[in-house]
């Protein structure tokens, strides 16, 4: 069988997209078929100075007991993962430098390391994953001291975030095999589900799927 190609529309600020992250791994475990992941840069806060996550859920939500259940939520849902969700450390903000460092990284095993790294820097340790010099250290942490093409990042950046647009829908994101999308962080069977059915090709049609989500006028669970 040929090799399925999963596109993943993430951000780093993004409180569903590292539970899906986890999730749609399990999927790929359990499926036991050859799975190429191709990442893709949206950002949920672009030209935002960061700030404190909590303070960006009271301005959406209005209020901090609705910012509280919401963190709670979620905090729940990682905790499945085994993921540790500080949200007393995180920040929200413009995430474009942090991804031009993902995309100037041409290697994918250690592009796919510096990703995973980003998200539990940023989430669980709180580190400044705005500051180049932070990014830096990162990427020469996972072995990713060799950086290039970030003049063209910018431009791919966008470019990612346009065709995600295409779909109508928030982050997480992943297309399989350039047709088959699913939203938000489903539960693995969800993911196995459709993973199984792009590899048994049962049908053209787009299988769309929807659940925790994020765009940029906020979140959804």
């Amino acid at each position: 069988m040929k090799k399925i190609t999963v596109e993943i529309w993430s951000d780093f600020v993004c409180p569903w997209c590292w539970i899906a992250k986890k999730r749609l791994e399990k999927a790929i475990d359990a499926l036991g078929h050859e799975v190429e992941i191709v990442p893709r840069a949206y950002r949920l806060a672009n030209g935002l100075n960061p700030i404190p996550f909590s303070q960006a859920l009271v301005r959406k939500t209005g209020s901090k007991a609705q910012a509280d259940v919401f963190m709670k939520a979620v905090q729940v849902n990682a905790s499945l993962e085994g993921l540790d969700y500080r949200f007393d450390l995180m920040r929200f903000g413009d995430t474009s430098a942090a991804h031009q460092y993902a995309k100037a990284i041409s290697d994918p095993t250690l592009q796919a390391r510096f990703i995973e790294r980003l998200y539990l820097a940023g989430t669980t340790e709180g580190k400044d994953i705005f500051n180049e010099r932070v990014l830096r250290d990162l990427a020469t942490e996972v072995g990713a001291s060799d950086l290039h093409g970030f003049d063209s990042t910018e431009a791919a950046i966008r470019s990612d975030e346009a065709a995600a647009n295409i779909f109508g829908t928030g982050i997480p994101l992943f297309v399989i095999n350039g047709s088959r999308h699913i939203s938000g962080a489903q539960d693995p069977a969800v993911f196995t589900k459709v993973l199984r059915a792009a590899v048994e090709e049962l049908s053209s049609d787009e299988e769309a799927v929807a659940a925790s989500s994020c765009s940029i006028s906020g979140c959804t669970h």
